[in-house]
């Protein structure tokens, strides 16, 4: 028997960034049939990637106004900060979940290695009386620990969108399909020849998935671009809002030779703080696929 879905909770400032209207049209039928078939290509990607982890480089930047309050966001003189982390990037399924969610195990900052990683990893999976529920936040906890800027989230991983098209989540969301195939924040577009359909989301379940300050409601919407025969998701756009601060999270699939599998190749994002005049965009990037393993070395620390 499937669980209910846990809400993932997301400690914003505030939040805010509306969808684009989508054209609707007629065929529901055949809507229904493309999102069955990406429904079913979504857990054989997660049973297929389960076994695998990529290196991630995760690229960061935030810029905080000289006098917060004044002047628009990005020409006001503020200071400009990055961060760069490296990572193993996985999906973990929890004891007693039937869902897989990506894990970030950074393993360097700014060219400096992380400390106490082994620890971590043995608190995460390998303590066998932390519940399901308590495993998922301690997995999207981890994951964000080195995010910088003012905007606190611990949902910029690739794949979190796909859990969106799982059968267990798709009745908390109204789709159609889309007339609009641009990708945001400059995200390439899937070639031509795909056949894809661009299906756009909303939630519109009484509680939502995501959740903001004070676990208030942050109903996500965005699109997907399937291909309609196999059900493939070549990219997904994720978005949340409230009145405060906009958020926009763009990845890009690519086959990858080794696994002869569509992974994460790409992703940006943007997190826009309306209130403070401040931004945080970021640009990750996936190679090196390959069977899971751990390994930990020691070396001089890096410490936050």
């Amino acid at each position: 028997m499937r669980r209910s879905p846990a809400a993932i909770p997301l400690w914003f400032a505030a939040v805010a960034l509306a969808a684009a209207p989508a054209a609707t049209y007629a065929q529901e039928p055949a809507l229904a049939d493309v999102l069955a078939r990406a429904g079913n290509y979504v857990t054989g990607f997660s049973e297929t990637l389960s076994g695998a982890v990529a290196e991630e480089r995760y690229d960061q930047f935030t810029t905080i106004p000289a006098a917060r309050g004044f002047g628009r966001f990005p020409n006001d003189g503020g200071e400009r900060i990055r961060r760069t982390l490296r990572s193993d990037y996985l999906l973990v399924r929890p004891v007693g979940d039937d869902l897989y969610y990506g894990f970030r195990d950074v393993f360097e900052v700014d060219g400096r290695p992380v400390r106490d990683r082994e620890q971590r990893l043995a608190k995460l999976f390998l303590d066998p009386s932390a519940s399901a529920d308590a495993q998922i936040q301690g997995i999207l906890r981890d994951s964000a620990r080195y995010n910088i800027g003012d905007v606190r989230r611990n949902f910029n991983v690739p794949t979190l969108a796909l859990l969106f098209l799982e059968a267990g989540h798709r009745s908390r969301f109204a789709f159609e399909r889309a007339t609009d195939d641009e990708p945001p924040l400059g995200l390439d577009r899937p070639a031509e020849g795909d056949g894809h359909w661009v299906v756009a989301y909303r939630e519109d379940w009484p509680t939502t998935v995501i959740r903001g300050r004070g676990r208030s409601n942050l109903p996500a919407a965005g699109r997907f671009w399937i291909e309609a025969a196999t059900g493939r998701v070549l990219a997904s756009e994720l978005a949340v809002e409230d009145s405060e601060l906009s958020a926009v999270i763009a990845v890009r699939y690519a086959v990858d030779p080794g696994l002869g599998h569509l992974v994460p190749a790409e992703m940006r994002e943007r997190y826009e703080n309306h209130r403070q005049g401040s931004r945080v965009d970021g640009t990750a990037t996936y190679s090196g696929f390959r069977r899971f393993q751990v390994q930990v070395t020691e070396s001089e620390p890096f410490r936050d």
